[in-house]
Order: structure tokens, then C-alpha cells, then sequence
């Protein structure tokens, strides 16, 4: 799905209009804000993941929804959400049969490695413990001989592990300890993933970035990283790639950093027509304070989305029937979508303090041009809080894409309605 800019400029903000009573600005944008500077849409119109769903059975809700409920004031909430980070003490090797044949090395950094043995075929690729070798310093020994279990895929699904067909796990006994490590499968047929698992090494790789989510067009800065426990060690090589969420590939080059570290700047340019998370894969050698090798295997998460609409920049505030607070915000649109907003309400409490006191979401379908979408706080959220107030983690999403096309830290602070 190629996203295209349409003719003309994304509407100005109005802060040179006269403002009438409770209309207001939105407060500019901060340092890691996301806020749509060029508006994009969509050609051909997204099919949202259902492409193969007759049109008839495709449902897209139009009907309007508005919810909003009261937070503990002492509630501890992040303003803008933490990027995905997983420490990893694994890695993969796709692996030929001729070079299982003659034998794979396997740098093991700890005692009780686990190791699986995926073919590609399941019928021609299978093997059996008897038919593979494993050398790790003086012990020559079989799967059996050198692990303190072993399983099938067999075994493993009726525990509810979901490995491929024909798998072969082995949980290496810890009296082995640790080394460079040979496997050999003189049987081996086909091709096949080796996957090591280290549960008790010391050594983890993360993969960190700048943020969790992009707009179509701009950047993520991953960042990845070894570490000795607590402490950081350099790496001497990081390839990768990126995987849209249909699939695609697309390898990735990373740059080594003054401090030991890797980075590389991911920029997806194509959204797919299904929704999904882009998945940053890297995998990594290093070398312990010996010299001995470590390799590592990671993955972070972001999401994408194509900026088919943004606030206008002006906000309504006004009393509610209900002597809640509505706020009216408005929405340009590029794509007509059914758009969401949400926020967290923050008052002052009768301390003085600044304190959260509710969460509003509101959705509609919104046609091409200019709309506006409202968030309403009930009256019974606000009990003991009172002016001034502030919005925080203002957030406009693109719902059927699974979309998030704006946010902001704190958006706006009024005193009267």
C-alpha cells in the first residue's frame, strides 16, 4: 500500500484567530512528542488485514463511543510509553546439512545450555539422539550421552511448548561446563535452525529503540548493546534486518558507536495493508574478558503508521450536562477513518498538588476535512481536584490500521471553562 502526499498544505494552527471563550491552543509540541507535520493517504484504501474477507463481511464500526472513568490521584503514569526491550541469551544459526555433517561450532558461555535442532523438512530432516554428536573439550558424547534431558516435538507440545515439527531439544548437563562447542549430525538431510539457549550465562544482548512507535517517513534509533551482567561489553559485529508485519525483508546496516556498541536508523517507507509490529532482528559476536567468543541473538518492537490525519491545534473546554468537562478537539483529516482520542486528566488536589484524576477515550468515524472528536470526563471523575488542569498523553489514533498518528506528552493547561 503506497501512501501518497495529497496537494496542499496541512492546515495551520489557529493561534492568530481571535480565540473565543474556552477555545484554546494546544501547547506546542516537546522534545519526543509525535505530531504530523505532512498529512499522507492512503492508495489503494487499506484492507486492514482482511483481504481475504468478502467485503459484505467486513464490518467497520461507525457508530460513536465515549468512555471515561476516575484514576487514583496517587496513580504513577508514564506520559510517554517505554520502548520494548528484551534482554536475549540465545542465539540462531540456519544451518546446511553438509555443514552439520562435518559439524557446527557452538560458543557456550555457561554450564546447561539448551539446544533445538529444527529441520526444514520434518520427514527427510528428522534425527535421532543416537545420530547426533556433540564435542565439548574432552567429551566426545551423543545427544543422550550429553544432555540431562531430551525432548521431542512430540513431547514438547503435549507440554505445551510450541516448537516445529520434528524438533530436537537437549538440555546439555551442566557437568560439561561451558567452551567452544562442536555439534554434528552425519545423518542430516535438508536444512536446519539450530537454536542456543543459555539460562544461566552472565552475558545478555538488548536491542533499545528511541522510541516505540514512527510516523511513515521518519526515524527509530536501535540501539544494541552487550552486557557482562550489569555491565556493558564492546561487540566486534551486528547485522540485522528489518520484518514489516506482512512479511517483507529488508537487511539493515549497523555502525559501530565509540562506546563498543551498534546502532542503525530504521525508517520504514511502505506501511503494509496489514496492521502489525515491526520487528528489528540482530544478531551479534562478541568476546568475554578471555577472549572467548559470545554470540547473541535479539529483537525489538515498533509500530508504523501513515499520518492520514492530526489535531488542528485548537481545543474546546466547556462544562458538561452532567458538570463533567467536555473537551472538543479538532481533527483534520486525510483519510476518512474511524479516529480515536484518549487523555489523562490531571487537577489540582487540595494539597496543591498536580494529581491524575481520569482517563478519557473517545472514537467516530471522521469523513475527509475538518472534524472533531470529544473527550468527556464525568463529574464524579473530578471529585477533589480543581482548577487549573492539564491534558497529558494526548493521543490520536487511526483505529482500523491500528494506527498512532499523534501524541503528546502534555497538551494543554487551562483554569476556567
Amino acid at each position: 500500500m503506497k501512501p501518497r502526499i495529497l496537494a496542499g498544505s496541512v492546515l495551520a494552527i489557529l493561534t492568530m484567530s481571535p480565540v473565543f471563550a474556552g477555545t484554546r491552543a494546544l501547547l506546542p509540541p516537546q522534545t519526543g512528542d509525535m505530531v504530523p507535520t505532512v498529512l499522507l493517504a492512503r492508495t489503494p484504501a487499506p484492507s486492514f488485514g482482511m483481504a481475504a474477507a468478502p467485503a459484505s463481511h467486513v464490518h467497520l464500526e461507525r457508530q460513536p463511543v465515549s468512555i471515561s472513568w476516575a484514576l487514583p490521584h496517587d496513580s504513577s503514569l508514564l506520559t510517554t510509553p517505554q520502548p520494548f526491550v528484551r534482554s536475549s541469551r540465545e542465539y540462531w544459526i540456519d544451518a546446511a546439512a553438509s555443514s552439520l555433517q562435518q559439524g557446527i561450532e557452538l560458543p557456550l558461555t555457561a554450564p546447561g545450555a539448551i539446544i533445538r535442532l529444527s529441520p526444514s523438512d520434518p520427514l527427510a530432516g528428522k534425527l535421532q539422539p543416537a545420530t547426533v554428536h556433540l564435542q565439548l573439550g574432552r567429551h566426545a558424547l551423543t545427544a543422550g550421552q550429553a544432555s540431562s534431558q531430551i525432548a521431542d516435538a512430540r513431547s514438547l507440545h503435549e507440554a505445551g511448548m510450541d516448537v516445529p515439527a520434528a524438533s530436537l531439544v537437549m538440555k546439555l548437563n551442566p557437568a560439561l561446563g561451558s567452551g567452544m562447542a562442536t555439534l554434528r549430525a552425519p545423518t542430516a538431510s535438508g536444512r536446519y535452525v539450530v537454536h542456543v539457549f543459555e539460562p544461566q550465562s552472565a552475558y545478555t544482548l538488548t536491542a533499545a529503540g528511541n522510541r516505540d512507535d514512527v510516523l511513515l517517513g521518519r526515524d527509530v534509533h536501535v540501539r544494541v548493546a552487550l552486557h557482562d551482567a550489569n555491565t556493558e561489553m564492546p561487540l566486534q559485529a551486528v547485522g540485522g534486518y528489518l520484518r514489516a508485519p506482512d512479511g517483507h525483508i529488508t537487511t539493515l546496516t549497523y555502525q559501530r558507536q565509540t562506546d563498543g556498541s551498534f546502532a542503525v536508523d530504521v525508517q520504514p517507507k511502505d506501511i503494509p495493508a496489514t496492521p502489525g509490529l515491526w520487528e528489528v532482528h540482530s544478531f551479534s559476536s562478541g568476546h568475554d574478558a578471555a577472549g572467548n567468543t559470545v554470540r547473541r541473538d535479539t529483537t525489538t518492537v515498533f509500530s508504523a503508521a501513515v499520518p492520514d490525519a492530526r489535531l488542528s491545534g485548537i481545543a474546546e473546554t466547556a462544562r458538561a450536562s452532567d458538570q463533567g468537562i467536555d473537551i472538543t478537539l479538532g481533527v483534520t483529516v486525510q483519510g476518512s477513518s474511524r479516529y480515536a482520542v484518549s487523555a489523562v486528566l490531571y487537577g489540582r488536589s487540595a494539597d496543591g498538588l498536580m494529581v491524575p484524576a481520569a482517563y478519557a477515550q473517545s472514537a467516530a468515524w471522521l469523513p475527509r476535512g475538518n472534524g472533531q472528536l470529544v473527550l468527556h470526563y464525568n463529574a464524579a471523575s473530578l471529585t477533589g481536584i480543581g482548577a487549573p488542569y492539564e491534558v497529558h498523553d494526548l493521543r490520536l489514533q487511526d483505529q482500523p490500521a491500528i494506527g498512532l498518528i499523534e501524541r503528546r506528552a502534555v497538551a494543554l493547561r487551562f483554569d476556567t471553562l
